[in-house]
């Protein structure tokens, strides 16, 4: 299904949209526009605000006979943050939009990388691993008296010059 043009997205259509948290996961949701932000059409969809405030990209129609019945049925409530909220109903007849959802909405991300086992060849000794954490130490080229790791002594310096 293409995206609907400026000619179709105008105040009061209802539409599906995706809101810019929402753009990885695809998930949609429905409302009626209050004012169209995007001046021209836009590959991934005009910019609209709805009236309950939202802000996302419209992808789709909602279709004019699910749309007039559900929103007639359809009581509005005040949602926490003071903005308006619809719940949709599971009366007869009435559907909600098809939502699309991918997996990275369920993917939480990892604390650190893979853990090692082991290394072949054997334990590494304690040197070695000590050369891992060294870093050189440096003075200030400007008072001379500052020590301390690259980034420490940049951030110092630039003390200097403020």
């Amino acid at each position: 299904m293409p995206i609907p043009t400026t000619n179709i997205v105008t105040p009061g259509t209802s539409v599906n949209i995706i809101l810019k948290a929402d753009q990885p996961t695809g998930r949609t949701v429905s409302g009626v526009i209050s004012e169209v932000l995007t001046r021209g059409n836009h590959p991934r969809g005009i910019k609209v605000r709805l009236r309950d405030g939202r802000v996302g990209r419209v992808q789709s129609l909602v279709s004019t006979s699910s749309s007039s019945s559900s929103y007639s049925s359809l009581g509005d409530s005040t949602g926490g943050e003071g903005k308006r909220v619809r719940f949709v109903g599971d009366e007869e007849g009435e559907s909600r939009p098809e939502e699309r959802v991918g997996l990275d909405a369920y993917v939480v991300p990892g604390v650190g990388g893979r853990q090692q086992g082991g290394r072949r060849g054997g334990m590494t000794s304690q040197s070695q691993r000590q050369s891992d954490f060294e870093y050189s130490i440096v003075k200030c080229p400007v008072c001379g008296e500052f020590e301390g790791d690259e980034a420490a002594v940049a951030h110092h310096v630039a003390g200097h010059f403020d």
